[in-house]
């Protein structure tokens, strides 16, 4: 099994490796901290199951690089390439955001939920809202990534 976490910040990355991890001790987890690292591995490594983050930066941050740009729905941009270049694999959102975009693109995470169940029926799992100083979002992720393992044939 292949899982692969979308997610640029490291706190929130280890904490979804480590749920993961302890629910499949076996899987090989590949890591992407960007919308571009994110897209690119979605696209070539074929994993059971994404497990992305909604609000990305467009490149990966480093001491030479900040990011770029914000991207507030990074992973809905990465869903869509998904769908439309592979069309097949399985996709969670986690995210620590109750609202995304601003102005007439606001959206709240129950809207967003909705949007991609609709948009993406055969790709898209469901949404966990992440906090780190709760854990029912583990529950949530556990639950989400049996349906995708489920539904992926693993």
């Amino acid at each position: 099994m292949r899982i692969l976490i979308v997610e640029d910040d490291l706190n929130k990355l280890r904490h979804l490796e480590q749920c993961l991890v302890t629910a499949y001790p076996h899987a090989e987890i590949i890591r992407a901290r960007s919308y571009q690292s994110g897209l690119k591995s979605a696209l070539s490594v074929t994993p059971s199951f994404i497990v992305l983050d909604m609000t990305l930066p467009t490149y990966d941050v480093s001491t030479t690089e900040s990011g770029g740009r914000p991207r507030p729905f990074a992973g809905r941009e990465i869903l869509s390439e998904v769908a439309r270049k592979v069309g097949r694999g399985k996709v969670i959102v986690v995210t620590q955001f109750e609202t995304f975009g601003e102005g007439t693109q606001k959206k709240t995470l129950a809207e967003l939920d909705a949007e991609l169940q609709a948009a993406f029926p055969e790709l898209y799992i469901g949404a966990v809202y992440y906090h780190p100083a709760q854990s029912e979002w583990e529950t949530s992720l556990r639950k989400l990534a049996e349906a995708a393992e489920k539904d992926s044939g693993q």
